[in-house]
């Protein structure tokens, strides 16, 4: 197999993993960025075909910039996609990877990193619904902070860490250890020392994963709705109240809808309703107090959110299998609405 990884989705995580990728010795030439279009691709060989990381963390700040090479699928000239990690929100990532599915096949390794659920649960039933022949997807779930500063350039502003599990092809399959270990691509990721990454076991990723995105659910929505930075939320009673409700529909919801996740008692034990809210509070306002959160810049930008793959997310499975998410639905719909006003404005 080729050993190039390729990179679709070249935001705030994308630059990162290439960057961290590109900072291996023996992988400088293996890294290849998979850009939208053709001009998208002209405006990135324009910059000289560059990505800047610029580190301001607490006990270093420094600039990383990388040449790297790039294409877009009409310049597309392999036979195959050994390797590809998919960095892109939620709501663009079917319409992005269409595109290169031609290219996928039962060999390739895929790592999805994003916001939220539901995507890969979504390719499985309308591009790979046999469990057997689909490609070999990794889920990651990272917890650095990297923020837009301009065109191809990025600031990595929070240390995190990159957690990484394989997916199971059936839920029979999620109870038996990964005994081979994780794919070469992955293996480059754990090598990169500022990504920090980790190979669990798929159960210890989607606990990690929930946990995630239950911080997800409560700040980038409220920040978004309320138009605030992180630490604005922080000692208002009504906020706490709003958080706690969001998080106790999101767990009812998750473990009715996930045999995993219900079949788990450490799941159980680490994604109740008290620790979670507690997480929620000091990730929200003490690890990422000055922070902004993506949700809230892309209303400020105008952009469509990634709503549905949260909040509205809790929404499409309470409908299935019959719970309540009355308060997602209330903050889904609020999103939403500020997007459209932003947008309106001129």
């Amino acid at each position: 197999m080729d050993g190039t990884i390729y990179i679709l989705g070249v935001g705030s995580i994308g630059t990162f993993l290439a960057c961290e990728l590109m900072s291996l010795p023996y992988f400088k030439d293996k890294v290849v960025l998979l850009l939208r279009n053709k001009e998208r691709l002209g405006q990135f060989r324009e910059n000289g075909s560059h990505l800047t990381l610029e580190r301001v963390l607490d006990n270093r700040q420094d600039l990383v910039r990388h040449k790297v090479k790039a294409t877009c699928s009409s310049e597309l000239n392999v036979d195959a996609i050994d390797n590809l990690i998919v960095t892109t929100k939620t709501t663009e990532t079917e319409t992005a990877m269409r595109d290169y599915l031609p290219f996928l096949n039962k060999h390739s390794n895929i790592l999805f990193v994003h916001n939220g659920f539901g995507i890969i649960e979504a390719l499985n039933k309308t591009v790979w619904d046999n469990p057997y022949t689909r490609p070999n997807l990794y889920q990651g779930v990272t917890s650095h902070s990297v923020s837009f500063k301009e065109k191809f350039w990025y600031c990595h502003k929070c240390f995190g860490a990159l957690k990484i599990a394989k997916v199971p092809r059936t839920v029979k399959d999620s109870s038996v250890p990964d005994a081979v270990g994780p794919c070469a691509m992955v293996q480059n990721l754990l090598d990169a020392e500022m990504a920090n990454g980790s190979y669990l076991e798929y159960l210890n990723l989607l606990i990690y994963q929930c946990q995630k995105f239950m911080v997800n659910c409560c700040m980038n929505s409220t920040s978004a709705i309320l138009d605030c930075v992180n630490y604005e939320l922080s000692n208002i009673a009504e906020v706490k109240l709003l958080f706690h409700a969001i998080i106790t529909e999101c767990v009812d919801v998750l473990f009715k809808s996930n045999n995993i996740l219900a079949n788990s008692e450490k799941a159980k034990n680490i994604l109740s309703v008290p620790n979670l809210f507690d997480l929620v509070l000091y990730l929200g306002f003490v690890e990422n107090a000055r922070n902004s959160t993506s949700m809230r810049l892309d209303t400020l930008k105008k952009r469509e959110t990634e709503i549905d793959s949260l909040n509205g997310w809790i929404v499409k499975l309470a409908k299935e299998f019959d719970c309540e998410a009355t308060v997602n639905k209330t903050i889904t719909l609020m999103v939403k609405a500020r997007t459209t006003i932003n947008q309106r404005r001129l």
